[in-house]
């Protein structure tokens, strides 16, 4: 691993998707904080929708789960008051607290039990397959008293908590039906405008089980590009700037008295996605030769002004199975087109680099083109948008290579799903994977996760071209500016102006 510099400032809406706000409320307003943004939902179907742009607005603070994250990546107890792991790993028994939707009706063991169902159905097409995967071990999900639930598994699974952390733990009231256009949930907020293609706005729930939250209103505002969201802040229309698209341009906030720049921890890796399954991309030779036509310093110097860290596998250094794997495709644009030259790709062979509307992505766009074109590639670059991005490239997996940055917490278990949009499918690192989720003590998951890593890398199923540091400016008069990016969940019931 290698640090290109000392990170100064935080990133925290990496991608994104869109119920009812018809004006920004003013940023100076005492009682509201307005964060900037840059990816605005498409819908609010936090089950169904893939980006974290949807549980980044809801999650913690409209929905909640039975635990939650902390800032420091503790699990912590959510709308469970505590829970208990039997000594086999098998049985999780939570006890539920009194706690009420925002329409007023109290919760129960059956939201509970419906919520956590609709992940247990391995044919559910209305549930992300994401979610499905990861709740495969739970066999059962049932009341064993009033208000206790017990989640019974088929074989230990040391990732379940944090799954629970996530969207496929949120609890729904039962029978919910629409998703999309409206949020009941349980959380410090409720949902109370959002007005399409600007805002979404959060107001506080007067009836919160818990602490209150901290303002009465935040709300989250959207940009087009970096900079109008940077101009919005140095013009006072917003409070917090929750993700830094232009580093380069850090110095002009440093040297402002009224704004504070803020750095703080993310696990996003900027992935170069390989389709694995569609030539010539299925080939291993082609992707190592991908991986070591890219001088990944030099990358992140264009891309995002020095700010990032490389590495080389899909593990952010602050995983206990982390190892530094940057030595195994290493920048060599001789050996790159040699490993071309063995896989029978032809000098001016086009292929295509499908492009969102994110500016690591979009900053990155010509240097790889222009790299892999020194070593024979011709590469088109398409901009496609985020819904596009989505439903092609994501869902459909009808793409060659693309550029996104995968900010969720131990999410190597994507790369074992074959169906996924990478399209790799090695029985050897699925069993890693297996093997990790089970294993009885921490110390023989991190050696099985580090063997997945390694394995990931030795077959370049994709490349990782840098990780992001959590960049962000804020007014100084604004506190509870959450530092890291632990989760999908951009946490705002402690923001508050001091």
């Amino acid at each position: 691993m290698k640090s290109r510099r000392l990170l100064v400032v935080s990133l925290a809406a990496i991608v994104g998707i869109g119920a009812v706000v018809s004006s920004c409320a003013p940023a100076e307003n005492s009682d509201v904080i307005t964060l900037g943004l840059t990816l605005e939902p498409v819908n609010l179907d936090i089950s169904g929708t893939a980006g974290q742009a949807i549980p980044q607005v809801l999650l913690d603070n409209v929905y909640e789960g039975l635990v939650r994250v902390d800032d420091d990546g503790s699990i912590v107890p959510a709308l469970a008051s505590d829970y208990i792991v039997s000594d086999d790993g098998l049985t999780y028994d939570f006890t539920l607290r009194e706690a009420t939707f925002h329409n007023g009706e109290s919760l129960t063991v059956d939201d509970v039990v419906w919520s956590l169902e609709r992940v247990l159905d391995d044919k559910s097409t209305v549930v992300l397959p994401t979610q499905l995967a990861q709740f495969a071990r739970v066999a059962e999900v049932a009341s064993t008293a009033d208000n206790q639930v017990r989640l019974t598994l088929t074989e230990r699974d040391n990732d379940l908590l944090y799954s629970l952390t996530q969207r496929g733990g949120v609890i729904f009231k039962k029978g919910t039906t629409d998703f999309a256009n409206t949020a009941n949930g349980t959380g410090p907020f409720t949902l109370a405008q959002w007005d399409k293609g600007s805002s979404i706005t959060l107001e506080r729930y007067a009836d919160y089980w818990g602490r209150r939250a901290d303002t009465a209103s935040v709300v989250f505002r959207y940009f087009a590009d970096a900079a109008a969201l940077s101009n919005a802040l140095l013009a006072g229309d917003i409070d917090v700037m929750t993700t830094v698209q232009s580093p380069e341009s850090l110095l002009a906030y440093d040297s402002r008295d009224d704004l504070r720049v803020q750095s703080g921890t993310t696990n996003c890796e900027v992935t170069l996605g390989m389709n694995n399954s569609r030539a010539p991309f299925n080939d291993v030779r082609v992707r190592t030769a991908v991986r070591q036509a890219l001088d990944k310093d030099a990358l992140i110097e264009a891309a995002w002004a020095g700010y990032g860290t490389r590495i080389g596998s899909f593990v952010p250094p602050t995983d206990e199975w982390y190892e530094d794997l940057t030595d195994v495709a290493p920048y060599d644009p001789a050996a790159s087109r040699d490993l071309l030259a063995e896989a029978g790709v032809a000098t001016g062979t086009e292929v295509s680099l499908d492009v969102p509307p994110i500016a690591y992505a979009t900053n990155s766009s010509e240097f790889i083109a222009a790299a892999l074109g020194e070593v024979g590639l011709d590469v088109t670059i398409t901009p496609v948008t985020w819904e596009e991005w989505l439903d092609r490239v994501f869902t459909k997996a009808d793409y060659d290579l693309t550029i996104v940055c995968h900010i969720e917490r131990n999410d190597m278990a994507i790369y074992a799903n074959p169906d996924y949009y990478f399209r790799f499918d090695n029985a050897e690192y699925q069993g890693f994977i297996a093997a990790a989720a089970s294993s009885p003590t921490a110390t023989e998951r991190s050696d099985n996760l580090r063997k997945a890593a390694r394995l990931l890398t030795e077959q370049s199923a994709s490349d990782w071209l840098w990780l992001i540091p959590n960049l962000q400016v804020a007014k100084r008069d604004v506190a509870g500016v959450p530092r890291n990016s632990v989760g999908d969940s951009y946490f705002a019931a402690r923001l508050e102006r001091v």
